[in-house]
């Protein structure tokens, strides 16, 4: 494994995904898409609980008293931890399920949909307001994650193989003037979760190919670190500074063959990328 990164989990997961850091519990929620499992990584002793919930989650949000509002797979919901539950808030309408999401920076929940065959500009992004959720971005194709400048007047999204950037009206959230910001050739990997720094550069995780880039506030690749599986699918800050990078990944379609040539795929790893992150707003909602 390289140096620079550490095995927390090896679990194989099927679909890790959606990393949420905890800050006041001292942990990293993360859920297998596919196993409709949450997991809760404990950073102070190591241990990860996995709760099976009955229905599958894509992304997680918290409340600052640490309850858990979830991208589900036909709308949004609240986790209840304690009996492993989940309950219906409101479905969405475009979309086969729901995918990568998270908190602006005035703790409102967006979470995108995405269509199972991959069909052109038939997802988007929802914003759950109250027991509604509004429609914030549509004509998107596979969104794989979102994230916002450390101001919050950027949006970004990973979607087919670009990254694309939205001007963001924190206080109306509104997005607009979408454009393509990076591309991001075939050969590269396909890009899914991104995590801002404090400096406004986004990190990448590029699916199949192990690549994690690192872009600056205008576009250029600086850096490109390499993980220890090809399967890498999201990233969140976390630690006590927020300096370290918290990555998830998947395995699903692997045989024995694929597994010996990639023996970390669908485990929970952590890097120290030298730079901080920002601290996600807590959900707001009720």
């Amino acid at each position: 494994m390289s140096e620079e990164f550490e095995l927390l989990v090896d679990r194989q997961a099927l679909c890790g995904t959606g990393p949420l850091w905890m800050s006041s519990l001292n942990c990293v929620h993360w859920v297998d898409l596919l196993r409709r499992e949450l997991h809760t990584y404990r950073r102070d002793t190591g241990a990860d609980e996995v709760r099976v919930l009955p229905g599958k989650i894509t992304a997680l949000a918290s409340t600052r008293q640490g309850q858990l509002v979830a991208a589900t797979e036909s709308g949004f919901g609240r986790v209840h931890l304690a009996r492993a539950g989940l309950e219906p808030v409101v479905q969405v309408r475009s979309g086969d399920r729901m995918g990568a999401g998270g908190c602006d920076p005035a703790g409102r929940f967006v979470a995108c949909t995405v269509t199972h065959a991959a069909d052109l500009r038939a997802s988007g992004c929802y914003v759950l307001e109250g027991n509604r959720a509004r429609l914030l971005l549509d004509g998107l194709t596979a969104p794989g994650g979102l994230a916002w400048s450390p101001d919050g007047s950027r949006l970004y999204v990973t979607d087919l193989h670009a990254v694309w950037v939205y001007d963001y009206d924190v206080e109306r959230a509104r997005a607009v003037s979408g454009r393509r910001w990076v591309s991001c050739p075939e050969a590269e990997g396909s890009p899914q979760g991104i995590a801002v720094d404090a400096e406004g550069c986004a990190w990448v995780a590029m699916h199949w190919t192990g690549r994690i880039h690192r872009y600056a506030p205008g576009g250029d690749l600086e850096t490109v670190l390499w993980a220890p599986t090809r399967r890498v699918t999201g990233l969140a800050f976390g630690g006590s500074r927020l300096e370290e990078l918290y990555v998830t990944s998947a395995c699903f379609g692997y045989d024995e063959l694929a597994f010996a040539a990639d023996p970390y795929a669908g485990s929970l790893l952590r890097f120290r990328p030298g730079t901080t992150g920002t601290a996600r707003a807590p959900w707001q909602g009720i």
